[in-house]
């Protein structure tokens, strides 16, 4: 009787761990541009479509970089810096308001 046992707190433990993979997915795709409207992404979908987004992200962020090293340099003692636009920008090329907490986010340089 103690295998059984054994055999079903094991097999309990692999049902939540799938579970928590599974939510992490679906969480995973609800922040993905592509994943918001499309429930049925699978697990390859998802991480190719986060993968991507984070590409972008990247690009935005080294182009804001490189404008505001670009404009520092021109302008060495106005201290010159633009924060970043408070939009985030979609695959399909629009724009949404940022959350409070994602302007916070993009905030993280300036709290060192």
């Amino acid at each position: 009787q103690k295998q059984p046992r054994k055999m079903s707190r094991r097999n309990e433990r692999e049902r939540q761990r799938v579970r928590m993979v599974n939510m992490g997915f679906a969480n995973l795709r609800n922040l993905v541009p592509d994943g918001r409207n499309n429930k049925k992404m699978s697990k390859v979908e998802t991480l190719r479509s986060a993968m991507e987004y984070i590409r972008q992200l990247k690009e935005l962020v080294d182009e804001h970089d490189a404008v505001n090293a670009a404009l520092s340099s021109a302008f060495p003692r106005a201290q010159v810096h633009f924060p970043p636009p408070s939009y985030s920008y979609e695959s399909d090329g629009s724009s949404n308001p940022m959350s409070p907490e994602e302007e916070e986010l993009l905030d993280f340089p300036l709290w060192f």
